[in-house]
Order: structure tokens, then C-alpha cells, then sequence
């Protein structure tokens, strides 16, 4: 098996009119590498300025209420400029002007369109889709909530333990076929240059590390095992458990 490819970042350029609405992008942006942010603009000509000296996203976001220009003339221009590759155009559009997105997209393809009001969540999750495409877009996920499930229980992020337990997790949801967990210590201990044993340890480590915290998270996660609420997960029974709930969220 190779190893798993859940580390793509797709590049994206937002305009939007709203002050509030950039800064908001641009301060989510630095939560989220995955998302390369080229550019935050707040206007149309300054995208065609942007565009005609290089600019080539993958993903352009824009709000259809632009103040210095209209959505269709803007689209016509963007498509004038024969970008190569061409982005995917993701329209941002309040309730009332969903007839005037209507229109863009009869008349150019490739537009998307999100209404408002949307949460940054759902915006970087969307423009994520639409560059990475399917496969990729079920590991982001994946690997978005395994963080959360960890953060849930307390984990400390600086243990080497969460990031083993995340690419063991992440290796099963690609594989084919059902993976061992023997197989997983392997592949997880190639990847990153260390011994299986040093895996095994670490992912333990990091079980009796949350269970010092008794969330009620890593409590439920025992009683889905069968165990008591106040046990240690060993370490299958807490990978299985958590590979359930990924398998139950993104499918």
C-alpha cells in the first residue's frame, strides 16, 4: 500500500465587497493550510488587474454583488482572459439575487453557486471540493475531524501520538480493503522514519494521556468497546472506535 496522499492544497483568490467578509477569510485562511488563499480582493477590476499579471487560482470565489461591476460583465471578462487552466468559479450569492446567479450559470458552465448567508466553515469546505475533487475532499474531512475528536478529548497536540493516530486512521479510510492494525503500525512507522514499536508506544502514551482527562467523549468511547467508563482504551479498541465515528460522518 502506498502511502496515503491527504495533504493537497488548493489554491483559491476571494472577492467580496465587504470589509468584515475579507477579514474574516483572511483570518480562517491561517487556520487552514489546506486552502492557499492567493489573493483577498474587494473588487472586479482588481481581480482583472490580478488575473491579466498571472493570477491563476484554481478555485475563484466571488460575490455576485460586486459594487464596481456587474457579475455578468465580470464572468465575460474572466472568460475573455483563456486562462489555462481554467479556475472553477464558485458565486457567492445573498437569497434575493439568486435569479441574477441563475443567469450566470446558463451562461457560463463551470459556476457554482453558495448562498448567504454561509458559514467560513462551509465556504472553505466547498472551495476545497471543487479544486481537490472527491477523494481528496473525503481525507480532508476525515482528517478535520479526527483533530476535533482528539481536541474533544483533550489530546495534546504536541504528542507525536496524535499524529500517528491520524495517519493510521486516515490510511484505513483509503484503503480498498480492510487494513490490519499490525499492517498500520508498519506503513505509519515507514512514513515518518521511526520503529512500529515506537508507533505502538506512542498512540498508548497518548490513550492513557486522554484518559487522565475523562471526557465524556473518551468515556463514551469505552462503553462503545464494551469496557468501563473509568478504563484505558488499548489501542485497537480506541482506533476502532474512532475509525466508526470517521466512517459514520463522511460516508
Amino acid at each position: 500500500m502506498r502511502p496515503v496522499q491527504c495533504k493537497t492544497s488548493v489554491s483559491a483568490v476571494f472577492v467580496a465587497g465587504a470589509r468584515m467578509e475579507r477579514d474574516c477569510i483572511r483570518l480562517y485562511a491561517q487556520m487552514h493550510p489546506e486552502i492557499h488563499t492567493a489573493a483577498v480582493l474587494s473588487g472586479g477590476q482588481e481581480l482583472l488587474t490580478q488575473l491579466r499579471s498571472g493570477l491563476n487560482p484554481q478555485v475563484l470565489v466571488i460575490d455576485v454583488l460586486l459594487a464596481d461591476m456587474g457579475i455578468l460583465s465580470l464572468l465575460e471578462q474572466i472568460r475573455s482572459l483563456h486562462l489555462d487552466p481554467e479556475p472553477v468559479l464558485l458565486l457567492t450569492v445573498p437569497v434575493p439575487e439568486r435569479t441574477a446567479a441563475r443567469r450566470a450559470v446558463q451562461a457560463f458552465g463551470n459556476c457554482q453557486v453558495m448562498l448567504k448567508p454561509y458559514r467560513m466553515r462551509e465556504l472553505f469546505d466547498q472551495v476545497y471540493l471543487l479544486g481537490a475533487g472527491a477523494d481528496q475532499y473525503r481525507l480532508y474531512r476525515a482528517r478535520r475531524l479526527c483533530r476535533e475528536y482528539l481536541q474533544k478529548m483533550q489530546a495534546d497536540p504536541s504528542m507525536v501520538g496524535c499524529d500517528y493516530l491520524e495517519q493510521m486512521l486516515l490510511y484505513a479510510l483509503a484503503a480498498e480493503r480492510p487494513v490490519t492494525l499490525a499492517t498500520l503500525y508498519q506503513l505509519t512507522a515507514q512514513e515518518n522514519n521511526t520503529q512500529e514499536d515506537s508507533v505502538t508506544a506512542a498512540v498508548l502514551r497518548l490513550s492513557r494521556k486522554m484518559h487522565q482527562q475523562a471526557t465524556p467523549l473518551y468515556r463514551d468511547l469505552c462503553r462503545r468497546c464494551g469496557l468501563p467508563e473509568e478504563a484505558v482504551l488499548p489501542n485497537g479498541k480506541l482506533f476502532k472506535a474512532l475509525l466508526e465515528l470517521l466512517r459514520r460522518e463522511i460516508i
